[in-house]
């Protein structure tokens, strides 16, 4: 698996095109599984200041979140589901939500060296009782919070189900959700990477900067992948000295007028996969 951190930024108006439920829960599916499929580890959701009516910043401002939840939903193995997210109605269609199949969405009879994804149910003077899946709960013998998910590995497995906070490193173990609040440059100080990518159609083509391309990624620890919204480009100056800039069309001589967020970001982290895996 890569070592390498590859952090996804979305805008907040990235569900602005509609404001149908189902069809918004469709489309974050989408990104989720992409997500999960190239092994990013981070989502970051920020603002996008291209929006100055104070309706259209409340309605993204909601969508940032709807998305945030979505998508953690999503990375949430389907045992802690019910526990980690009451039922309500913003979550009315995730049942046409694609499945990760990840490492951390286990399917088998847990056994001892086994990682597992737990809920935080309580705890009491001597550790926290967690939620691994299992008909009775695992005991952890550290004071966690509870109402929380947290990754951990299974040290015994008999009368009592003994587990302690871990985290596996040599599989993909899911993508972590920030929803900021802030601008795409405030954004991207909090992850603090060595190499931001800029993606639009107005940059060189990526076949013109290949070599360029693979070699700024070769030399970067974390990687920023930006994508704009439906109605806007990245026109944020974001420019830093704390980081390595590139802007590049990843869908040169497009067929159609338009590719849509979830089409760039496709497009975009096949070729960073490919790059980091050869």
């Amino acid at each position: 698996m890569q070592e390498k951190q590859v952090s996804v930024f979305l805008p907040d108006s990235f569900l602005s095109e509609t404001s149908d439920l189902r069809l918004k829960t469709s489309k974050i599916g989408v990104i989720g599984r992409v997500l999960a499929v190239f092994n990013v580890n981070q989502v970051v959701i920020y603002k996008d200041l291209s929006v100055n009516n104070e309706s259209g910043i409340e309605k993204n401002s909601k969508d940032g979140d709807f998305m945030a939840e979505i998508l953690e939903f999503m990375n949430t193995p389907q045992y802690l589901r019910k526990k980690a997210f009451p039922i309500k109605s913003s979550l009315k269609h995730v049942g046409i939500l694609p499945p990760l199949r990840t490492p951390h969405h286990p399917v088998s009879t847990p056994e001892v060296g086994d990682f597992r994804m737990g809920f935080t149910v309580k705890r009491n003077k001597k550790g926290t009782f967690i939620d691994i899946g299992m008909e009775d709960l695992a005991f952890c013998k550290e004071q966690l919070s509870v109402n929380k998910i947290f990754s951990f590995k299974i040290t015994k497995l008999a009368k009592e189900v003994i587990v302690t906070p871990d985290e596996p490193d040599d599989v993909y173990w899911g993508y972590k959700t920030l929803s900021t609040k802030k601008s795409l440059k405030n954004s991207l100080k909090l992850v603090k990477p060595n190499l931001v990518i800029e993606t639009t159609r107005y940059a060189d083509n990526l076949n013109t900067i290949f070599n360029e391309f693979e070699s700024k990624i070769e030399q970067s620890n974390s990687i920023a992948i930006l994508f704009g919204g439906p109605y806007s480009s990245l026109d944020d100056n974001i420019e830093s000295p704390s980081w390595d800039t590139l802007k590049v069309n990843m869908v040169p001589n497009q067929g159609t007028e338009t590719v849509r967020t979830e089409e760039a970001v496709i497009s975009t982290l096949s070729v960073v996969n490919l790059l980091l895996n050869q």
